[in-house]
């Protein structure tokens, strides 16, 4: 016998808690973090998401098949471009280069153009953001090191200042390698504020990083586009 204003179990299907949120798109996303392997990147999501941001996880890992290994092109953890500072700070960030898109797709042009050499130049700009690029020439015409051409950084430097703005660092690409920062790499440069800036190529993949060293040990900087 049924109670009495009781009609049984019954199920009012799924609940409409409003609009979901897929997160940052393609034209409004940015990096923000950078892993080895996709767990370190959705403990970081999860953090973000406790402090009310959306994040979104991206592995080229064949569709889950291939689960890690990721340090020739690494997974990455990106965010809408609103919520970067925010999110740069809930997750500990160190300092970041600002390098616009437009400027990352002249490197990784040249560098396809110089290929299967080295691609190299100079960056310009003013606190962390770069503002200009030269592409400059090798003048070792080599595939594992590079020397920019002395007049041609001279002219660079000149430009730049007629622009008010101040030579940040050098780039150079790895035609067949990684955006790790090599020992040659370490040992070329000055130190300090000097920022050198890696083209990588491998597997088919052009990821940009930036580095700075202080008496020998190395300092990765994040690499942002807005």
């Amino acid at each position: 016998m049924e109670r009495p204003g009781y009609n049984g179990p019954h199920d009012d299907g799924p609940q409409d808690d409003g609009p979901q949120d897929d997160g940052p798109q393609d034209d409004d996303a940015i990096v923000v973090g950078e892993y080895l392997y996709r767990g370190d990147a959705e403990v970081a999501r999860a953090v973000l998401a406790g402090e009310g941001i959306v994040a979104v996880v991206r592995a080229d890992d064949e569709g889950g098949l291939n689960p890690g290994f990721f340090s020739e092109y690494r997974v990455t953890l990106l965010v809408r471009r609103r919520d970067g500072a925010a999110a740069r700070q809930a997750l500990a960030v160190g300092e970041a280069l600002v390098i616009p898109s437009q400027i990352q797709r002249a490197m990784v042009d040249h560098s396809q153009w110089a290929h299967p050499l080295e691609a190299c130049g100079l960056i310009a700009g003013a606190g962390n953001v770069v503002g200009l690029v030269f592409c400059l020439t090798n003048r070792l015409a080599s595939r594992t090191r590079y020397t920019i051409d002395p007049r041609e950084h001279f002219g660079a430097l000149r430009y730049a200042e007629r622009q008010g703005l101040a030579i940040l660092g050098a780039w150079h690409s790895h035609p067949n390698g990684s955006a790790s920062l090599s020992a040659f790499d370490r040992d070329l440069s000055p130190g300090g504020s000097w920022v050198t800036v890696v083209v990588g190529n491998a597997a088919g993949r052009v990821p940009i990083r930036a580095y700075r060293t202080h008496d020998g040990e190395v300092e990765e900087l994040a690499v942002v586009e807005e």
